[in-house]
Parts: C-alpha cells; sequence; structure tokens
C-alpha cells in the first residue's frame, strides 16, 4: 500500500501533483503491457477499405502503414485517431479529393478504416504569366506550353510541385539564375470541386558566359575547342556544361572533370573553369581474366596517353588464353567531332580452334566517326596474311583485303546503365578477286540487336537477336573464307549450354568448320531482389549453316547470378543443351547490358 502523508498546504499540492504523475505512468504501463501480450510492439493492425491503386497507397504512405499494419510513433507508442483521420485526409487532398467521408472504428488492438473518396476537384483554370516579355530558350518554351496540367484533369499535388520545380529549374538551367515565382496559389473554390492556378515566374535579366578555361592544359586549344562549343559572350546553359562534362570524361584524356562557376550577380555573368585531373603520360597494365569460352586469360597493355598536344595516343598489348596468342600496337588519332577518332592497328594472332592452327597477320584502318549521342558510323579497311595448318602442315595461305562500314544506334545516352532502350548494330563487308588472293569474292551482312523492357519495378525483359547472311558460292567459301569471317553459334554470348563455336556446318571430319549464315535468339527475364543484384532466367536458340547443310536451331534454358558494377553486369550462367546429349555447362561474361 502507497501511503501520503500531508502536512501543509503545499504538502497537498505536492500530493497531488505526485498522484496524477503515478497515475498516468500507471495508464501508459497498462497501454503498453495490453500490447505486449496481444500483439507485437511493432505496430497496430489496420483494414483500409473503399479506395484503392494509387490512392490507397498513398493513403498508407501518410500513415506508414507497413505490412497492413500501422507502425508505433517515434517513442514507441500506438497512434491516435486523430492521427489516423488527419493524415487520411492530407494524402486524399493530395488526388484531388478534398470531401471525402472517413469511418474509424477499432483500437489500439486493430483499427478499421472505411473511405468515401467522395467528388473530385479539377482543375478550372491555369494561368502562367512570365513577366519579362523575352523570347524564350526552346526548352523553356517547351514546358511552359506543355505544362502536364490540364484543365478538367483531377487535382494533383504531387504534379502541381513537380511541374512548379521543373518551371524555375529549367529557367535557372537556361540562364535565368534569379528566377523565381512571385505569384504562387492554387486556390480551391469553397465548393471543393474546381481549383485554379495563378502563377507568375519573373525570369530576371539572362546571365551570359564570361570565360572558359580550364584548371590545367597539356593539349592544344584546337582539341580542347572540338569538345568546348561555348565561348564568351553565349547565354550561360547548365545543361550544355554537363554535356560538355561528359564529353570531356568519357574522351580518355582526363582522369576526372569538374565544374567550378564564378557567378557575377552584378554583371549577370558566370565565368567557367572546368577542372580537370589530366592522367598519367604513361600507363602500364596487367590483367588476369576468366571466361568459360576463352578459360583463363593473361595480359599486358603499355600506353602513352599523350603522344604530342594533339591528343595522339598508342598502346602496345599482348594476350594469350587457351584459343588464342596475340600482339598488337594500336594507334589513334583524335578528330575534329568529340568522340570520334582514327584508328590504326597492326596485329599478329595464332588460333587453334576445332578447324586448324591460324597464324594471322593484320593491318587495320579505321575512323570512327560520332554522329550524335546516339548515332555512330566506322568506316574500316582490313589487310591481312593467314596461313592455316593442320598437323603441321600448311593447308593453305590467303591474302585478302576486306572494307567494312558499321553503323550503332543506342537509344540511350548511356548504355553502361540503361534500364531500358536498344542497341542495334549493323555491319557490311565485302572483298573481290582483284583485292584479294586466292578468289575472295563475297558480300556479308550482320545484324545485332539488343533490347531491355521494363516489366514493372523490379522486373526487366532483355531480348538478343543474330543475324548473318554471306553472298559468295559454296565451294569457294569452304575452300578460301578466312576463318574470321565465317560464322559460328554456341557460347557465352550466343547459344549457351554449348561449347564455344561448336554449332555450325562441318566436314567430313565432323569437325565445325562455320557457315553462311547465322541465326541466334536469346529471351531472358530478371529480377533486381537486391541493389545491384539480379536473378535472370533464359531460353537460347540458335545455328550457323550454310544451304546445304542442317537448318535446324538448337534450343537451351538456364537461370543465372548478375551482380551489377559501373563498367556493366557480372554475369554468371548455368545452362543446359535441349538437343545434345551436353552435361549442364558454366558461362561467365562481363560487360554492358546493351
Amino acid at each position: 500500500m502507497l501511503n501520503l502523508s500531508v502536512k501543509s498546504p503545499n504538502h497537498r499540492i505536492c500530493g497531488r501533483v505526485i498522484s496524477r504523475l503515478l497515475l498516468l505512468s500507471f495508464g501508459i504501463f497498462s497501454i503498453l503491457s495490453v500490447h505486449s501480450e496481444e500483439q507485437p510492439l511493432q505496430g497496430t493492425p489496420i483494414d483500409i477499405t473503399g479506395i484503392e491503386d494509387q490512392l490507397l497507397e498513398n493513403v498508407k504512405a501518410h500513415l506508414d502503414v507497413q505490412d497492413e499494419t500501422l507502425t508505433f510513433s517515434t517513442l514507441g507508442l500506438p497512434r491516435s485517431n486523430e492521427y489516423i483521420l488527419r493524415k487520411s485526409n492530407a494524402a486524399l487532398q493530395a488526388f484531388g479529393y478534398y470531401r471525402p467521408t472517413l469511418d474509424l472504428t477499432g483500437d489500439h488492438r486493430h483499427w478499421y478504416l472505411t473511405i468515401q473518396p467522395g467528388p473530385e476537384t479539377k482543375w478550372q483554370s491555369i494561368d502562367l504569366k512570365i513577366k519579362d516579355n523575352i523570347v524564350l530558350p526552346e526548352a523553356l518554351s517547351n514546358l511552359v506550353n506543355n505544362l502536364g496540367l490540364v484543365t478538367g484533369q483531377t487535382v494533383n499535388h504531387e504534379r502541381y510541385q513537380t511541374t512548379k520545380n521543373k518551371l524555375l529549374s529549367t529557367a535557372r538551367h537556361k540562364g535565368f539564375l534569379s528566377a523565381h515565382f512571385s505569384t504562387s496559389q492554387l486556390i480551391v473554390a469553397k465548393d471543393f470541386t474546381t481549383a485554379d492556378i495563378h502563377w507568375v515566374l519573373e525570369l530576371g535579366p539572362r546571365y551570359t558566359i564570361k570565360s572558359v578555361q580550364f584548371s590545367e592544359n597539356k593539349f592544344s586549344g584546337d582539341l580542347l575547342q572540338s569538345y568546348v562549343d561555348i565561348q564568351q559572350g553565349d547565354f550561360y546553359d547548365a545543361d550544355l556544361l554537363v554535356k560538355i562534362q561528359q564529353q570531356l570524361n568519357r574522351s580518355g584524356f582526363f582522369e576526372s572533370v569538374g565544374i567550378d562557376q564564378d557567378i557575377d550577380d552584378q554583371h549577370h555573368t558566370v565565368a567557367v573553369t572546368f577542372d580537370v585531373l589530366s592522367r598519367a603520360k604513361y600507363e602500364l597494365k596487367t590483367s588476369l581474366g576468366y571466361g568459360t569460352d576463352s578459360r583463363g586469360r593473361i595480359g599486358v597493355e603499355w600506353k602513352d596517353q599523350q603522344v604530342n598536344l594533339e591528343g595522339h595516343r598508342y598502346s602496345i598489348a599482348a594476350e594469350a588464353n587457351s584459343l588464342s596468342q596475340s600482339v598488337a600496337f594500336i594507334y589513334r588519332i583524335p578528330l575534329q567531332t568529340p568522340g570520334s577518332e582514327w584508328l590504326g592497328r597492326a596485329s599478329y594472332q595464332i588460333k587453334d580452334d576445332s578447324i586448324a592452327s591460324s597464324k594471322i597477320s593484320s593491318f587495320e584502318s579505321r575512323w570512327i566517326i560520332k554522329q550524335s549521342d546516339f548515332w555512330t558510323q566506322q568506316f574500316a579497311a582490313t589487310i591481312a596474311t593467314e596461313e592455316n595448318s593442320q598437323n603441321a602442315t600448311i593447308e593453305s595461305y590467303l591474302e585478302y583485303l576486306v572494307p567494312s562500314w558499321q553503323v550503332d544506334y543506342y537509344s540511350t545516352r548511356d548504355p553502361f546503365r540503361a534500364e531500358k532502350g536498344f542497341h542495334w548494330r549493323s555491319i557490311v563487308r565485302m572483298s573481290d578477286d582483284v583485292i584479294s588472293d586466292p578468289t575472295l569474292d563475297f558480300w556479308q551482312w550482320e545484324q545485332n540487336l539488343k533490347w531491355i523492357q521494363p516489366i514493372s519495378e523490379h522486373w526487366r525483359f532483355l531480348s538478343r537477336t543474330s543475324v548473318g547472311l554471306t553472298i559468295m558460292k559454296d565451294q569457294d567459301f569452304i575452300n578460301n573464307m578466312p576463318t574470321s569471317y565465317r560464322f559460328f553459334a554456341g557460347g557465352d554470348t550466343s547459344v549457351r549450354g554449348y561449347a564455344y563455336q561448336t554449332l555450325g556446318p562441318t566436314n567430313n571430319l565432323d569437325e565445325v568448320i562455320g557457315g553462311k549464315y547465322l541465326f541466334t535468339q536469346s529471351l531472358e527475364v530478371d529480377w533486381q531482389f537486391k541493389d545491384n543484384w539480379r536473378w535472370a532466367w533464359f531460353v537460347d536458340a540458335g545455328n550457323a549453316f550454310s544451304s546445304d547443310t542442317n537448318q535446324s536451331l538448337y534450343k537451351s534454358v538456364g537461370t543465372g547470378i548478375r551482380w551489377v558494377t559501373p563498367v556493366g553486369s557480372v554475369r554468371l550462367d548455368v545452362a543446359k543443351a535441349l538437343d545434345l546429349t551436353e552435361e549442364w555447362r558454366w558461362h561467365i561474361t562481363i560487360g554492358p547490358d546493351l
């Protein structure tokens, strides 16, 4: 028993305070005791009926409902009925429902909330005034003419705020650095049936470029100017500056590129400095790798990153794996358009495959022309000699010149991080008796298409298609076609479940010699089960063939794990061939999905 002795008025006051504190503590303890006995402490179950889809999700988000449970407050106490009604009203108003009917029953053991949203509030008028009477930049003009807020459309507060923020950020990105809304009103009618928007956007002066410079400069002005297509007196454009920064980062000349800006509000100018960190002039790289097709791989490469002020570069590389050994010298000269270059490549390679052992000496001259962020063309000519031998006996000796033309189209600016889009590649090759010996008169056409399509937030569909066609006499193809231009199927990036280049026409000894035609198709679905991790399921089919050979498609199924990195995905797949008595086969590949 608790006894309180009261001896004076002051003591009586103290006694009443202590008594009330004890009663309050006892009440809180009783509530928490009920919850500890009847349900977990993390929250109160709640059933919400009467609404669905995005409206229901928004109410749950406002209430912080997780797994149909209304989470406790930060102090660990159950939420009150006032909190539930207030948050639900706010969630409904955000989607234009200002007159809902809310029926809340139950208690802290289990809440039941029934919602009748009531009539929608719709936009009646949308009034946007640009106070400064000037010609707007195209990006800002397009946004003003297509706000995305339409008369008669249901009020959506999130879209309202997003549009407002986008207007302001676009204006500032295009040089109106002091832009602001002098009037910003959302007026809801008394009967809550309509709402009006009144905006007045004051742009202010448009800032210009005061100067453009680099923190350090080891290259000629002409080279850098080809990337920095902005100069003193031009209007400030943040989007253009970011694009220039990305081009400089991708150029290969710099380790990193940042942007420093000195804003002069008095004269309405911006001094821009590209803060660059140049690469070391010389670089030595060694590499170890493994692929299920080529097995272990070892390589070494020496680079000179800056031969002269014009940005010329060269590298010498040697590589060896179970299928080939090679050494190559590559010289690069940048062209006027950023991302474009001339590349000269001299190489010597020894290949061991199912046909024969080949020794290939070649020189390639290639012009890579980047026409835009999406289109690239390549014009090339390859001069080569190829000696093919079997059992130490030279079977053939080829000398050939093969011109080619390649077109690449990416539907996205950043294929390494693409979550949606496609990559189309078309290659045309040819040769003629006049420029090759022996008879090597052919035309070849190769098409490749990679496609990524999101299905939901965590699921994607991926497709990969390859088609090849060679126009050449059958006997000339069998006797004279270089192995580099024959089509094969099977392997890590072809039909998984089959070994590398094991699908195609064969000779009398049942050795795969490659075909004139190619078709492969891969269909894949993957699921992101954790940040940077995906689990995939796939079906592959394909074959290489000639007009008088087996034209059936070989099929396989499999599954695999993907680890997403800044340079692409690391893929570990296991696949089962369905048409031959093959064991399950492992495949490892690294690279972008597109």
